[in-house]
């Protein structure tokens, strides 16, 4: 009974900021079922990765009445997303825990900081080159981002959102909205591969689900009227938050 109150408790607190931000909770749930539940990492990324399906249409479905989704980049991006997801997930079994956390945690400093500066005033405007110029490489990145999400069991909206803000130009607004989208379609086929492997513990999920479905809810709401420099602090810390999380056991294994 206590588990179960604390998967929900999980998938509430999850679905919260993870529907504010515009991110999957994948950085919410694996910390939360890893560290305080006692959960090893490799059961806990299957069952994030199928809490974030839900988590993703529910929180988007918010940005999608107010118009903050960009439903082109959407279509292209996902189907990248898809395939590293895919990619990733096969490979779970293959590649060592500590290996991945460290090379997602360098990505996640990198990004908090580039995030913080923000873009120079001269790309604000240019949306629409910066959309032909740059989406090849994007596509790259959505790749090796849902390979290494569906790895570690989030969503990638971490990495994601920041990239659709600062190379492609989208809004900050809209970039959220766009990647909580992009990540329903991207977890659907990891959770997939996870659920034909029977890699996912269906009693963990049923109390993270209850609790995400809740809180995505509210925080899609909450998060169509957040200011830019709000969210932009908030994913500074969580961003640097999750990559020592990342690093802690690996590193304190080299010690």
């Amino acid at each position: 009974m206590i588990d179960q109150l604390l998967y929900i408790l999980c998938g509430l607190s999850a679905g919260l900021l993870g529907g504010y931000l515009g991110l999957g909770g994948g950085v919410v749930m694996v910390p939360f079922l890893t560290v305080l539940v006692g959960i090893d990492i490799k059961q806990a990324a299957p069952v994030s990765i199928t809490a974030i399906v839900v988590n993703s249409f529910t929180a988007s479905n918010e940005y999608l009445k107010r118009g903050m989704v960009d439903m082109e980049l959407v279509v292209v991006l996902a189907v990248f997303m898809v395939l590293g997801n895919i990619t990733g997930s096969l490979l779970s079994a293959y590649i060592p825990g500590d290996y991945i956390q460290v090379v997602f945690a360098v990505l996640l400093i990198y990004t908090a900081f580039s995030l913080l500066k923000g873009r120079p005033a001269t790309e604000r405007m240019s949306f629409k080159d910066n959309r032909g110029k740059y989406l090849l490489i994007c596509t790259l990145i959505a790749f090796v981002t849902g390979t290494l999400s569906a790895l570690i069991g989030i969503g990638g909206g971490v990495v994601l959102i920041p990239i659709l803000y600062l190379v492609i130009g989208l809004p900050l607004a809209t970039a959220r909205g766009t990647a909580s989208l992009m990540m329903g379609f991207s977890a659907a086929a990891a959770a997939t591969v996870y659920f034909l492997g029977d890699q996912i513990d269906l009693a963990i999920v049923s109390g993270v689900v209850l609790g995400i479905i809740v809180g995505a809810k509210l925080g899609g709401y909450l998060g169509t009227m957040a200011k830019p420099m709000v969210v932009k602090i908030l994913f500074f810390i969580l961003l640097l938050y999750l990559a020592y999380r990342l690093l802690y056991e690996p590193l304190t294994g080299l010690l």
